[in-house]
């Protein structure tokens, strides 16, 4: 597939998640699909990454992303995006524990990179500022 097809593909992902439908282009993902997310310990399928974020999603609820700038080269497409959303349900640490609704907004920068193989995404790597997150959330200690 092209760069601009691969990069469609990248955008019809991003309105799913602005939309909170993480289900909704289940055909764009390769079926051996993994990502790399923060706090995971090792690389997540599908599933383990939908349900990753959908943690996030319930604790924002108003969770939306804008992308900042999208590049594409060859079988790859990398999206810098700013999300922000107000926290308003506990959210999941990576050990387990669940942190309370602090009522506060926040808004983060970061990236992912996506690799394409037959014009379906086959791995993810997502990079964002968690402890960036936590200092506007006020649980960063001397923050």
């Amino acid at each position: 597939m092209s760069e601009q097809e691969n990069t469609r593909i990248v955008e019809k992902l991003f309105e799913a998640l602005n939309a909170h439908e993480l289900g909704r282009y289940p055909d764009l993902l390769a079926a051996d699909y993994r990502a790399d997310q923060p706090g995971a310990a090792a690389p997540m399928t599908e599933e383990q990454s939908n349900a990753y974020t959908q943690g996030f999603i319930d604790a924002f609820p108003d969770l939306h992303f804008d992308t900042r700038q999208t590049i594409a080269q060859g079988d790859f497409v990398v999206i810098n995006w700013m999300g922000s959303g107000t926290h308003k349900g506990g959210l999941r640490t990576p050990t387990g524990a669940v942190l309370p609704p602090t009522g506060k907004h926040a808004m983060v920068p970061g990236s992912i990179t996506y690799q394409f193989k037959n014009g379906k995404i086959i791995h993810s790597w997502n990079h964002w500022d968690m402890v960036s997150l936590l200092a506007q959330l006020g649980l960063m200690p001397g923050m």
